[in-house]
């Protein structure tokens, strides 16, 4: 039907959405994902969506896409403050790639129109070349292009705190990992964003 901006009123409709048996392609049972002792890593991981990004939080957003009152394709994504990009910290869907690719869409497009042009991912090194095949559109895969900035190696701590918190969500993946930095590329950019105020 059509992509929304998520909010509180959207609770039960994402939740058949923290189902999966996996996250990074790896088995949700793996003893990494763990917090506080808790093993069940789906309530885990709904429960910070729901507490950061159906909230009250200025800098943190999600986009959904709606088909018959249930959410079928979500991303959430955080504003930083220290830089002008943005965090794409969460994808979910139930199967549908192009409802997850005009969610993305409108996400990059929000973040576009508030000068935001890049933005950094968490990917599996395993599936690092998957990721844009899946789930980007042609329009977007082309305007955009991206670099890994850092492994993170597989039960090991990120060290950098923005990346600890919003990509790995201070679980360890028990995978080794690639922090990447996507970008719009020079020959897009009409205008450059303002960066100063009074």
């Amino acid at each position: 039907m059509s992509v929304v901006k998520l909010d509180g009123s959207h609770k039960a409709a994402i939740r058949g959405l923290f189902q999966s048996k996996k996250h990074m392609g790896v088995s949700v049972d793996d003893p990494s994902f763990t917090s506080n002792g808790t093993r069940n890593f789906n309530q885990v991981l709904y429960n910070i969506f729901c507490a950061n990004y159906l909230g009250e939080l200025q800098d943190f957003h999600a986009y959904g896409y709606m088909e018959n009152y249930e959410i079928v394709a979500l991303i959430s994504f955080y504003e930083s403050n220290e830089e002008p990009a943005w965090y794409y910290t969460l994808y979910r869907s139930g199967g549908d790639n192009n409802k997850l690719r005009d969610v993305l869409d409108a996400v990059i497009a929000h973040n576009e129109a508030k000068g935001r042009l890049k933005f950094y991912t968490l990917v599996n090194q395993d599936h690092s070349r998957l990721l844009r095949r899946f789930h980007w559109s042609k329009y977007n895969n082309e305007r955009y292009g991206y670099f890994d900035e850092y492994v993170v190696p597989g039960k090991n701590r990120c060290f950098y705190t923005n990346a600890w918190e919003l990509l790995f969500k201070r679980f360890l993946v028990p995978e080794n990992t690639v922090v990447r930095c996507n970008f719009l590329k020079n020959e897009h950019r009409t205008e450059l964003p303002i960066g100063g105020n009074i």
